[in-house]
């Protein structure tokens, strides 16, 4: 089973690493990830296929990996390459295909790998029914997603207005968390975990805690902050209102 995972993930990272050379915009690598997962899922469910629980955790990933792709598709598809990635191919020089591939795309491969940890030792060892503390992280996957869901589509509806070309998002689920979709991303990840959690495999919490240290400290959070940070009303902003969980004491930023 492992190496059917691994071999799928590597296929699926090559296609798109040619379909954004061909589209000369690294920033598909983003409908991959949702898709990665959606991948995973299914070749962990076709060795694994005898409990209910397995159906429910197939189920979720499947939930959010195509509502994650279809979002991030309708965003991409078209739009000019995102500003992280025009920026590393500025800082790469002459050969940014070559740093991409290994850097962006071969990278996210290996972290879909290691944050569906859960998934695949989940479904590996469990049980054929669901566990009160499975039940309680399908819940939390559910709170999760549904807000990751509506600030997302919050935000597409805001861009899409004229008026607030330009403008930072502050209202909706923005005014009680400057990085609403991120928060719910988190959540459901660790739903996951517990809806997935069987005692031998406690250990695959290095799965959301890999998500959570990436948008937290790497890739997420800090390239954006650092987009808005010279910005005075980015500045009031962030001093109200929590930078990730809803209704928290924002900590104080800049000057």
């Amino acid at each position: 089973m492992v190496l059917s995972i691994i071999l799928s993930v590597f296929a699926l990272m090559n296609f798109f690493f040619l379909l954004a050379v061909w589209k000369k915009n690294f920033g598909l690598v983003d409908i991959a990830w949702g898709q990665g997962f959606i991948l995973i899922a299914l070749v962990s469910y076709f060795y694994h296929f005898n409990s209910v629980k397995n159906a429910v955790i197939l189920f979720l990933v499947l939930l959010w990996g195509l509502r994650l792709s279809l979002y991030l598709l309708s965003r991409n598809w078209k739009a000019p390459e995102d500003h992280r990635y025009q920026d590393m191919r500025a800082e790469w020089g002459a050969h940014p295909n070559l740093h991409a591939y290994f850097k962006v795309f071969i990278l996210q491969g290996v972290l879909m790998l290691l944050i569906s940890l859960p998934i695949t030792a989940g479904m590996e060892r469990a049980e054929p029914e669901l566990s009160l503390l499975n039940t309680l992280g399908v819940f939390i996957w559910i709170s999760g997603w549904l807000f990751e869901s509506y600030s997302d589509r919050y935000l597409k509806k805001y861009k899409a207005n004229p008026a607030n070309k330009g403008t930072i998002c502050m209202s909706g689920p923005w005014s009680i968390s400057r990085f609403p979709n991120y928060f719910g991303e988190i959540t459901l990840w660790y739903g996951i975990y517990l809806a997935a959690f069987t005692t031998s495999s406690w250990w695959t919490i290095i799965g959301p805690l890999t998500i959570n240290f990436f948008i937290l400290k790497v890739s997420g959070v800090p390239l954006l902050e650092k987009k808005y940070q010279k910005r005075p009303e980015y500045l009031e902003y962030a001093n109200r209102v929590p930078r990730l969980i809803p209704f928290t004491r924002p900590k104080k930023v800049g000057p």
